[in-house]
C-alpha cells in the first residue's frame, strides 16, 4: 500500500470520514483495504453504481508483519468517471458480488396468460434502455425471433452484425413482453410502438409465427382521438370501448370487430341505419333493435341465473368472452335455435319441468267410481305445461317410444302421438284404464296432437276402456237436418233411421252409414213438399200423393226416391205408426242394360302403364277374374293361398268363393308381397291391400273405395266396365251360364243375362229367361 502513496493527499475520507492521506477516487488505504476484504458490499454496490452512501463507516485496522504482504487495494470507482455512466467492475469484486437480475417490473409488467386486459394498451414509445432493464426476464418466443434475427444478419451481410443483433433483441424482448395476455402473437398495430425498428422486428417476428395478421375489419382511431367528453376533452379511459354495443376490449377499437360484421352484414341484405326501438340510438338494426339490444333481450328472455334487471343494459367483454348472436331476421325477443341462448332456454325448461307438481286428478285404481264417467272437457286445459309424471306414466311413455321404434317409425314424426300420451298421463295418471273419449277429445283440439296410435297401443296394453259405439256423424246429422226441414214428420223420420241402425222394436240387419244417408236425404225433399200442401202426418200419405212425387222424375232419381219412400212406409209400418204401406204395389218402368264388351284397343297394354306392383295386381284381378272393387279393399292376406294358387272370396250369407290364379297372376301376387315386407315388416294389418296409412295402424283398416277408384281413373277405364268386359268375353267362348256362375260367382239370373248378350240368338232357346 506503500507504494502507491506517491499520488495520495491528505483529506478526509469519504468512507470513514477521517482525515488522513487519501487516493484520488477520495478513499483511504485501510478502508479500501476493508472493501477488498469483503466487509462493506453495501458500500462497493453503492460506489459502482454513483450513489452516495453517508460516512462514517468502520475502518480496518492493519497490522504489518514482515514477510506477509498485505493484498493490494485499488480504488472501486475512479474520479474521472461521467456521472451516470456505470463502472467497470474489477475481477475480484465481480467473482464476489455479481450483478443482480436485471427485471424491472416497471417495464411492460407481466400479466395471466389467458386473461382478458381490463384496459387497453396506451400510446408508447420504447428506447433501449428499457430493454436493458428486462435483459434477464424469461419471455416465450423470444429465442426462436433471436434465431431469425441472426438469420437475417447472414442474409443482409452487416458489417456490426453483433451490435446490430444485440440492439434488435432488445426491442423483440420489448415487443413481446408487451403483448396483451390474451395473445399469443404480437399485434401489427403495436410495431409502431418500436420506433424506426418496427418495419425489421416486424419481418423477424412473422418469420417466427409470433406477428398477427391485420383484420380487415380493424378500426383504429389515430393517436389522440377517441370519445369526447362532454367538455370537448377527449377520454383516454374509454378508449377501447366499442360505441355501439360497449363491450370492453384491451384494444383501440371504437367499432369492435362482431358490430363491425354486423352492420356490414346489415347493409348487405339492404338495411340502413335508424332509430332502434329500445335504446333509441341511430344504428344499424335487424328487425327494429341495434346489435346490443338484441343481445341483451335474448341473454335475458330466460333467467336462468335469477339475476333479470329491471330496465337496465348488460355490460360485457369483448374478443373471446363477449355475447354473439347469429345475423338473421329474427322475431323481436328470440334469439338463435342454436348456441348459447339456446342452451339458457333448455336449462330453464329442464328446470321448469323438475318444479313441476303432480296433477291432482290422478286416477286411483281402487277407488270405485259413483257416478259414470261423463265426458270431460279438454279444451280449457293448458296443454303447454302439463304436470309432472308419475313413476307408471313415465315408465309408460318410454315404452311407448321403444315401441314406435320397434314398428320401424321414425319417432320425430310421432311427436304429436307421445305428447297426446304425456298430456293424458299427466293428468290423470297411468295406473287406471283410460277412456278412449278423454284421447279422442284431446286430440281433436289442436293439429298437432294425435290420438289414433295411442289409442291402438293402449288397447294392446290392456289400458284402454273403449268407447261404446255411437250412431255415425252422417246420422246424427240427417237426425237434424230432419228435425229442422221437416218438423212434422220429425218422429216418423227419427223412427226410420232407428229402423236402418237395427234399433227398431224388431231387430233387423244394420244398414251401412252411406246407405241411411242416401234414404233420408231422398225422402226430405218430398216430405216438405207435403207439409206445404198441408200434410202433417205420415197416415195421410195415399197411393196418389206417391205417384204425384214419382211423375216428374225420371231414371236413377226416380228410382232412388222409390226406394227410399218404399223402405220409408215399409219400417214405419212395422212400427205400427202407419196401419196401411201407401207405396206398396208402385212400381217403376225399368229398361235393363246389355252388357257389352269393351274395343280391344282399351285394353291392350293396360298392366303397362302401371309401375307399382300392388296397382298391377288389383287390375289384374278385375281385368282377369272380374272382381268388384269392394272385394278388392275386404280381401285379407289369409285369403290368398300361393302354395295352391288359390283365392277365397268371402260372401256374407252366401259361400265363399274360390278362385283359381294363373301363373301370370301368381308373380303378380308375390312381387307385391315381397314389396309389401320391404316397406313395411312389422305391419300387422290383416288385409291384403294397404297404403302407407292403412299399414301402420294397428287397428287393421281396409283401404278405402277412393283408392281403387284413382287407379282405375290413372289407367282410363272404369273398374266396373273392365269387369263386365271380362264376363261378356268369357260367355263369348263358353256360352254356358253354369260356367260363369262357377268362374266368377254370380247368381243365375246375372250368368243368363250375361250369355244372352253375348248369344242373342239363344233369346228363345232353353235358357230364355
Amino acid at each position: 500500500m506503500t507504494s502507491g502513496m506517491a499520488g495520495w493527499s491528505k483529506a478526509p475520507c469519504r468512507r470513514c470520514a477521517w482525515t488522513v492521506p487519501v487516493t484520488r477516487a477520495g478513499v483511504c488505504g485501510p478502508c479500501l483495504l476493508a472493501v477488498r476484504l469483503g466487509e462493506d458490499d453495501a458500500w462497493v454496490w453503492g460506489e459502482l453504481h454513483d450513489e452516495a452512501l453517508a460516512s462514517g463507516r468502520p475502518r480496518q485496522l492493519v497490522l504489518a508483519i514482515e514477510g506477509l504482504p498485505l493484498p493490494e487495494a485499488r480504488p472501486v470507482r475512479m474520479p474521472h468517471a461521467k456521472p451516470g455512466r456505470r463502472a467497470a467492475i474489477p475481477a475480484w469484486l465481480r467473482a464476489r458480488l455479481p450483478e443482480p437480475v436485471q427485471d424491472d417490473p416497471r417495464i411492460c409488467p407481466p400479466q395471466v396468460p389467458g386473461q382478458l386486459g381490463l384496459f387497453p394498451t396506451p400510446a408508447r414509445q420504447f428506447a433501449r434502455t428499457h430493454a436493458a432493464r428486462i435483459g434477464d426476464r424469461h419471455i416465450p418466443g423470444f429465442e426462436a425471433v433471436s434465431e431469425h434475427l441472426r438469420q437475417m444478419a447472414d442474409e443482409r451481410r452487416i458489417r456490426a452484425r453483433t451490435m446490430w443483433i444485440w440492439r434488435l433483441e432488445g426491442f423483440a424482448r420489448l415487443a413481446l413482453a408487451a403483448r396483451d395476455p390474451d395473445r399469443h402473437q404480437v399485434a401489427t398495430e403495436a410495431l409502431k410502438d418500436l420506433l424506426y425498428n418496427g418495419p425489421v422486428l416486424g419481418q423477424a417476428l412473422d418469420r417466427a409465427g409470433l406477428l398477427a395478421p391485420p383484420s380487415p375489419h380493424r378500426m383504429i382511431p389515430p393517436r389522440g382521438t377517441g370519445p369526447i367528453r362532454q367538455g370537448g376533452q377527449r377520454d383516454p379511459e374509454l378508449r377501447g370501448q366499442c360505441t355501439h354495443c360497449l363491450a370492453w376490449a384491451n384494444d383501440r377499437r371504437v367499432v369492435c370487430v362482431p358490430c363491425t360484421s354486423w352492420s356490414s352484414e346489415m347493409r348487405k341484405r339492404g338495411g340502413t341505419e335508424a332509430e332502434c326501438s329500445r335504446c333509441h340510438r341511430t344504428l344499424m338494426l335487424s328487425a327494429g333493435m341495434c346489435r346490443m339490444c338484441r343481445i341483451i333481450v335474448a341473454e335475458t328472455e330466460v333467467d336462468t341465473a335469477q339475476i333479470a334487471m329491471n330496465n337496465g343494459d348488460q355490460l360485457w367483454f369483448s374478443g373471446p368472452h363477449a355475447a354473439a348472436l347469429a345475423v338473421g331476421r329474427l322475431l323481436p325477443g328470440t334469439a338463435a335455435p342454436h348456441g348459447r341462448f339456446a342452451l339458457k332456454r333448455r336449462r330453464a325448461r329442464a328446470r321448469a319441468m323438475s318444479e313441476r307438481q303432480l296433477s291432482e286428478h290422478l286416477v286411483d285404481p281402487a277407488q270405485l267410481e259413483l257416478f259414470p264417467p261423463q265426458p270431460r272437457d279438454w279444451t280449457r286445459l293448458d296443454t303447454s305445461t302439463p304436470p309432472a309424471l308419475t313413476a307408471a306414466a313415465d315408465t309408460l311413455i318410454l315404452d311407448f317410444t321403444a315401441y314406435i321404434r320397434s314398428r320401424g317409425w321414425n319417432p320425430d314424426y310421432f311427436t304429436g302421438s307421445i305428447r297426446t300420451l304425456r298430456i293424458v298421463t299427466g293428468h290423470l295418471g297411468a295406473e287406471a284404464p283410460i277412456q278412449e273419449s278423454d284421447i279422442r277429445a284431446l286430440a281433436s283440439m289442436k293439429g298437432d296432437l294425435q290420438g289414433a296410435r295411442v289409442i291402438n297401443y293402449l288397447h294392446q296394453r290392456g289400458l284402454l276402456n273403449a268407447q261404446l259405439p255411437t250412431a255415425p256423424s252422417i246420422v246424427r246429422a240427417r237426425h237434424h237436418a230432419s228435425a229442422i226441414a221437416c218438423p212434422a214428420f220429425s218422429a216418423a223420420v227419427h223412427t226410420f233411421i232407428d229402423v236402418l241402425l237395427g234399433q227398431g222394436n224388431t231387430p233387423s240387419r244394420a244398414r251401412r252409414p252411406k246407405t241411411i244417408e242416401n234414404y233420408v236425404g231422398s225422402i226430405l225433399g218430398t216430405l216438405e213438399i207435403w207439409i206445404a200442401d198441408g200434410l202433417t202426418d205420415p197416415r195421410e200419405i195415399t197411393r196418389k200423393h206417391i205417384e204425384d212425387a214419382l211423375d216428374p222424375l225420371r231414371g236413377d232419381q226416380a228410382r232412388r226416391l222409390h226406394t227410399a219412400l218404399r223402405s220409408f212406409f215399409r219400417a214405419l209400418k212395422r212400427e205400427r205408426i202407419i196401419f196401411r204401406d201407401p207405396a206398396r204395389g208402385i212400381s217403376l218402368p225399368s229398361s235393363r242394360t246389355v252388357p257389352t264388351a269393351l274395343p280391344s284397343d282399351r285394353i291392350a297394354g293396360l298392366l303397362d302403364l302401371l309401375d307399382d306392383p300392388r296397382d298391377r295386381l288389383m287390375v289384374a284381378l278385375v281385368a282377369i277374374y272380374a272382381l268388384l272393387p269392394g272385394q278388392l279393399t275386404h280381401l285379407l292376406r289369409s285369403d290368398l293361398d300361393r302354395s295352391k294358387g288359390q283365392l277365397r272370396l268371402r260372401r256374407a250369407e252366401r259361400m265363399d268363393h274360390v278362385i283359381y290364379l294363373d301363373a301370370f297372376t301368381l308373380r303378380l301376387a308375390t312381387a307385391w308381397e315381397l314389396q309389401r315386407h320391404r316397406r313395411w315388416p312389422d305391419s300387422s294389418n290383416p288385409h291384403l291391400f294397404v297404403t302407407r296409412n292403412t299399414a301402420v295402424d294397428d287397428s287393421g283398416p281396409s283401404i278405402s273405395a277412393g283408392v281403387v277408384q284413382l287407379l282405375f281413373q290413372r289407367v282410363g277405364l272404369p273398374a266396373g266396365r273392365l269387369r263386365m268386359d271380362r264376363i261378356v268375353d268369357e260367355a263369348r267362348h263358353s256360352a254356358d251360364p253354369v260356367r260363369l256362375m262357377e268362374l266368377f260367382g254370380l247368381s243365375n239370373l246375372s250368368a243368363t243375362r250375361y250369355v244372352l248378350s253375348a248369344h242373342p240368338d239363344k233369346k228363345n232357346g232353353p235358357i230364355a229367361p
